[in-house]
Order: C-alpha cells, then structure tokens, then sequence
C-alpha cells in the first residue's frame, strides 16, 4: 500500500458515489478531490471524509448486546464468537425452512454485489432504502419501458443540446444526493442555451439557477404532468412518429379517451399551478429539441406510482426516451458471471410483504426488492427473524421509527425477541446499533476493496469503478462483503469457492480482459466514455413483453390505475383544519439523510460552514397570522407525533408548506449530539399502519403528512 501520492477510489459519503482522487502524506490522508478520469467533482461531504476516518469514536472490534435491545449495553466480543452466534442462527433459519425470513438493510454497490450473493445463495431478500424514494419511479419505467431507469440519479445533463429543457420536479441537484459533477453540467447546459425549469414549493437553490421557478403544491406533480399532456394531444403537438413505431398499439387512443378531461385548467385546480403556465411550458417541451426530467419521490412525496406513470407517459409522447437530453436508458457492463451462479428466492412467494395479511393488497404491485419500510411490520407478523443491517441507520431514518425501535424490541408468548437476531455493521454506533444483538465494525470506504459497476449510475453507459483500500482499517474492522464471503463459506459453500473479494472481482473483470490490479494501473476506472442513444432500435425494441412502450397498465385496471390518477396525496387531504401545514422534508448538501456518517462529522456539523440544525422554514405571512418570529421556538404536531424547533421565516416556500431538512435528531455520536436539529420521521406515520395510503403505490409514506405548528 502506497505511502505518499493521489490514489483514486471512490468516495462513499451518499449514495452517487463519484470517483475520487484521496492524497497521502506519510500514509495519512491530507487531500481528497474528484477524479478528473471521472468528470473531476467532489463535493463537500465527499471532501470532508477525511474527518471520519479519523474519528475517535470509530468501532475497532465486535461488540455483544449486554442489557436490553434499545439500552446500548455492550462487551467486546472476538470475530469467531460474533460469526458463530451468526452462523448457527442461519442454519436453524434454514434447517426450519424459514431462510427468507431473513433480510439483509444495504446499499448495493453493484449488481452481483458478495452480500446480495449470499442472500441469493441462502435464500434470503436484500432489502434497500430505494422503496423510500424510487420505487414508484423504478415501478413505473419497467412497466412502461421494460427496464429500470437511471433511478437515483439524473438524466445525462452534459447531453442536452442547445433549446432542451431540463425539469427537475421536487429534486434538488445542488444541495441532494446526485452525482457531484450534474450542478456543473446542469450550468453548461444552460450556457449552450438549455432551460432548466424547477417544480418545487421551495425556492431552492436550484430554482435560483432556474430560468423558471414553478412553486407548484405537494403531490400536484401528477396532475400537472397530465395537464401537459392533453394539452400536447389535444393541439397535436406529440411526436407521431415516435408515437406509431414504439408505443403499443390501442394504448396511445386509451391514453386519448382517458385525457381528454384532464385539461389544463382542470388540472391547475390540483396542482395550484396557473393554467396558462402548464400550456406554455408543454408547448415549449413539444417543441424542444430534448426534455429531460428528474425527481426523487415526485413533488416531496406525491402519488409516486401515479406520477412515474405520468412522467413516462409525457416522455413517450414528446418522444423523449433514450435520446440525448432525454431519459437514458441503462446499458449493462458485459462482467462476467461467477459461477455457478445462485438464484434468489421468489419475492411474489416467499417476500414477507407478499405473504402476511397485506399480501393481497401487495399483490397488485412490481417491487423489485423487499421494501425497508415494511420491516416493523413484517416483525409483527412473524415473517422477519433475521435482519443484518449495513450502512443503513433504520432506527433513525424509518418515517414513524418509534414503530420500528418497538417492533425489534417486541417478545413472544416466552419472552423471547420476536426478531430474533438483529446484526448491525458500523463504522460508529448509532441509533441501529443501541437494538442490536452484534454490532461489528465495519471498515470506512478507504479502507475496503468494491467493484462498483450499477446500470444506472450517473455516467458514460457502461463502465466500472474500483473503490480500493487507501489506508490500513483501524483494530480487527472487517468489510461487510468479506463478512459475508466467510458466511457463504460456512452456509452455502457450493457458491463461494473463490478465495476473497478480490478473487471474486477478479473473475468478473476477466470479460473484460481485466483484473483487480489492470483497473489499478488504469485509474481505478474502465469505461468505453460514451452513452449511446436509441438502443432500443438496435436491440428490437423496449423490455416490455410486447417490444413497444405500454403507456396503459391493464394489469391495475383492477386497482383504478390503468392510467395515472391526478388527485393528491390522500394523507394531505384530510384533518386539513386541524394540520392546516404540508410538511415538506428536503435535503442539504452537507448531509445524506441520516446517516451517522456526516452527522457525526464535525466539518460537516460546523455553525459556520457546516449545517449546524434544521429550524422549519414557514413562509412569513403564514407566520405572521401565528404571531410567529423569526427565530421563535415552535412546536410541529402531526396525528403521530410532536416536535420543538426553531422557525425560519422565510418567503421561499408555500404559505401552505413548512419545510425540515431530513435526516437530523441523531442521539448518538459526540458531534451528532453537539449539533442541535430535530427529527422529521417523528412526524411522519408508521408505514405498517397507513397501506390504504401512500406505502401500496410506491413506498412513499416517507415525508407524507400534515401538521399544525404552535409558537
């Protein structure tokens, strides 16, 4: 391991993952900045990383629970010890036909990640945080399109051509979890004459780069997006072309019938967004050389099924898919298979959401992994006995986590854990590791080896990146994939006969006519630096089973969303006297969602160039008929909970919103407690309890609910 000099890895401080450029001075790290191989951007949660590998308070050795689940009582504990109360729990799982009732909380890195190995190989599910903020999206694009878009992350922005239009509804470029370099190429779209127009009920700062700032209401994004597109279809403005060759046949006159009310006018009584505006712009958009659109969660929230379907819709007929500016579709990276290669268990059988009393109302929708949000539930039905949890922090960012911190603590009839084991790696303890049984260090992204190659990065197409150890892992900190490679080992032997990670990478590079150690001498990146476009001619057509768009979903027709409904979230219509508010939670540049990570960075957490709290933004009228002033300390009620802050006035968002900046409240971790802030999900209601709302249609409880503030 090299001593002094730039080494290129990639920076895992959220979930873009830009590749990064790390300085060693005596093998210390002094520097960190973006790898010009890889559009050169860092930003400044990625270059304050150096700030957590040298925290006092990371964990350098297992740790057994002691006390009660939520006491936070440990002893040190050796690997052996902590692998074999892991070890022998798995086989009882399995030897009583229960394997997927266990579930492992993670990122994956890429798509034949060793941990989602493991779980395809023992039978288990992985479960992520993508159903809080894209499933809706993911959802959408396979049915419409047959593939997964670039999910998490925006269109190809250094793409768009001179006159395109970039919309971004209710996502925030500069101050979210894109990738680092997408602000600069939003501006050098703008410069070659681009538009970018911002749907948001805050004014951002993206909609202060924006040429036209709509501050549109909650969940009206649907119905917005349908106003666009009658209006596009009734004036024939649509692309016919595209329309007659890639969009299923009868679909596009359904999609006539059902929009032929859903007029700019009657849309604009949901959305709250003036007519006039919605037909200019979907003018211009008809008229545009490209229209890309990026959301997270639609409008904060929305209706997330229903407006994903909108979103497609509006891209097929303005004829916006997989062209420059456009959506992109992904393009996989041709590794190889490790074989032999494991089949997972079948999610509509066996996943836990599918088989306990919601199955039936689950049964009308495409998940693609098992949602994090149903995991208190799924407790509660005896159908989750398992849970490993890595980089994730579910105790703290799960809407409604009282839910979830009573759900892991709950006993059976012999007051044994009805969960009974819950496992969590940690770089630092957190809110997740107090209600853990085994709580193991993990080594920091500079410390490990990951072949990151997912299809739907923010990136040239195909392409891999190498994350690679920079620095030696403090005390006995293992990697979580080299946890689960061991666990493989003793489990499921048959699929893990490589040596380690970086054998394992080895063998799916060699398609490639690569290794671990040619990626190294490259750069730590291999792509061929284009995206392509139109794939779809080439490849004779959408994934769909029909080859062409389906814009009419006939297998919810059951359901009453064959086609997109325009109505607001239902959460937001109802106790509107009583929770007069939306709350809207949003995000900032110095902090990704609640993870201990940058809460717990002191730079990131600083009063001066950090983001020290999280006051609730209320517009100044609104305050002013509160007898509310700037600085005042209020407390926010929902139906579930309550909370003391600070108020910021403001004219920057809806007299109807109030915004909180998510992911703050944080009990654990010396700088995170230092820090003052407050945390949204105690607002927010538990998703095991609102299926008739927000959960069913896309994993969107997260964020959803009214409330009520009081000086």
């Amino acid at each position: 391991m090299k001593k002094n000099g730039w080494i290129p890895t990639v920076c895992y401080q959220c979930k873009a993952e830009c590749a990064i450029l790390v300085r060693l001075e005596d093998g210390c790290i002094k520097e960190i900045r973006g790898n010009p191989k890889a559009r050169g951007k860092a930003c400044v949660k990625g270059m304050a990383g150096i700030s957590l590998e040298y925290d006092k308070d990371r964990l350098t050795r297992p740790l057994k629970r002691t006390g009660k689940r939520g006491e936070g009582k440990f002893e040190p504990i050796s690997w052996d010890e902590a692998l074999n109360i892991i070890t022998d729990k798995l086989k009882s799982l399995k030897d009583r036909g229960e394997a997927h009732k266990l579930t492992a909380n993670f990122f994956p890195h890429s798509i034949t990640d060793p941990k989602w190995r493991f779980l395809d190989a023992y039978g288990g599910f992985i479960n992520t945080a993508l159903p809080h903020c894209d499933s809706g999206k993911i959802v959408a694009c396979i049915k419409t399109m047959g593939g997964v878009p670039n999910h998490h992350i925006p269109p190809a922005w250094f793409t768009v051509p001179k006159d395109g239009i970039m919309i971004m509804s209710g996502r925030h470029a500069f101050g979210g979890l894109d990738d680092a370099s997408a602000p600069g190429h939003i501006l050098d779209a703008k410069a070659r004459g681009a538009k970018l127009v911002v749907l948001d009920p805050i004014f951002t700062a993206d909609a202060a780069k924006a040429d036209w700032w709509i501050p549109i209401k909650p969940a009206g994004d649907t119905a917005f997006f349908l106003g666009m597109i009658q209006h596009i279809i009734a004036n024939d403005l649509y692309n016919k072309k595209f329309i007659d060759k890639w969009v299923r046949e009868g679909d596009f006159n359904k999609l006539k019938n059902y929009i032929e009310d859903k007029t700019p006018e009657a849309m604009s009584k949901i959305c709250d967004v003036p007519a006039a505006d919605i037909k200019k712009l979907a003018t211009e958009c008809a008229k545009a050389p490209s229209v890309g659109v990026d959301s997270f969660k639609g409008i904060m929230l929305g209706q997330a099924l229903d407006f994903g379907h909108a979103w497609t819709i509006f891209l097929a007929v303005t004829g916006n898919i997989d062209n420059p500016g456009g959506q992109p579709l992904p393009d996989l990276t041709p590794m190889t298979p490790v074989e032999p290669v494991p089949v997972g268990p079948d999610l509509n059988e066996l996943g836990w959401h599918r088989t306990g009393k919601d199955k039936e109302s689950f049964s009308n929708y495409s998940f693609i992994m098992e949602p994090t949000w149903y995991q208190a539930q799924a407790i509660k039905n005896g159908d989750l006995k398992v849970l490993i949890n890595s980089e994730a922090n579910p105790a703290l960012t799960e809407m409604g986590h009282k839910e979830w911190r009573d759900a892991v603590c709950m006993v059976d009839d012999n007051d044994e854990y009805k969960l009974e084991l819950l496992v969590s790696y940690e770089i630092m303890l957190s809110e997740t590791s107090k209600y853990a049984d085994l709580v193991l260090p993990d080594k920091s992204y500079f410390e490990r080896w990951e072949l990151l190659y997912m299809p739907w990065w923010y990136n040239f197409g195909k392409g891999v990146l190498l994350r690679q150890p920079v620095v030696e892992a403090p005390g006995k900190c293992r990697h979580s994939n080299e946890i689960f490679i061991e666990l493989g080992k003793r489990l499921v032997p048959e699929y893990f006969t490589f040596k380690d990670d970086v054998e394992y990478y080895d063998i799916q590079l060699a398609g490639l006519g690569l290794s671990v150690k040619k990626l190294q001498d490259m750069g730590g990146l291999w792509s061929p630096r284009t995206m392509g476009f139109r794939k779809y001619e080439k490849n004779g057509g959408f994934g769909t089973p029909s080859g062409k768009l389906h814009l009419y979903w006939e297998d919810l027709e059951g359901v009453n969303q064959a086609m997109p409904r325009p109505g607001l979230a239902p959460e937001y219509e109802v106790n509107i006297d009583k929770y007069p508010f939306i709350l809207i939670s949003y995000r900032t540049i110095f902090h990704a969602g609640a993870g201990q990570w940058t809460h717990n960075n002191p730079q990131l957490r600083d009063t001066v160039s950090g983001f020290f709290e999280n006051p609730v933004l209320i517009n100044k009228s609104a305050a002013t008929k509160l007898n509310i002033k700037d600085g005042d300390n209020v407390t926010m009620s929902s139906r579930t909970g309550q909370i003391k802050c600070k108020a910021k006035l403001t004219e920057r968002i809806r007299p109807d919103c109030v915004g909180l900046v998510h992911g703050f409240g944080s009990t654990v971790g010396r700088t995170a407690t230092m820090g003052q802030g407050v945390s949204d999900n105690i607002l927010i209601p538990d998703s095991g309890s609102t299926l008739d709302w927000q959960d069913v249609v896309g994993g969107e409880s997260h964020v959803s609910t009214r409330v009520r503030i009081e000086k």
